[in-house]
């Protein structure tokens, strides 16, 4: 169960950082907004990678490895950050948040297709359920 408590301190970051992008968006264009973003979280990186001494072992990284990381990082961080903040820059916080929030749909239907998931009749309610409730958001 330690996922979870890691899962639910995501939710919380995540559930509190929109506060700050949406604040620090006021006066800035959202790439250079993200720009910022990206410096400060590399800057923390290289600080705590050094101090606990994990950047020594880059070089043990396998390649393909380091390739799907580094993707990860072009879909979520750069384009999916890119994305999420000119729509926070022009729409409400929690809506945009909410929207943004269903991107395990995405996740669902692309682990099915790639890693060969199973999209069980529970996770088909959840995703409906997602669904709905972005419509009562919007609606409402």
């Amino acid at each position: 169960m330690r996922w979870l408590a890691w899962a639910l301190l995501t939710a919380v970051f995540w559930g509190v950082g929109p506060i700050f992008a949406k604040l620090g968006l006021g006066k800035a264009d959202p790439l250079l907004g993200l720009s910022i973003r990206t410096f400060g979280v590399a800057f923390a990186l290289l600080v705590i990678s050094l101090a606990t001494g994990n950047l020594g072992s880059l070089t043990k990284v396998p390649l393909l490895t380091a390739a799907a990381l580094l993707a990860e990082g072009v879909f979520a961080s750069l384009l999916g950050h890119f994305a999420y903040f000119n729509a926070l820059k022009t729409g409400p916080a929690s809506t945009v948040a909410a929207v943004t929030a269903s991107f395990p749909l995405v996740t669902l239907m692309v682990a099915a297709a790639v890693l060969g998931e199973s999209v069980t009749v529970g996770r088909a309610i959840g995703a409906a359920m997602v669904v709905l409730g972005l419509v009562f958001l919007r609606l409402f």
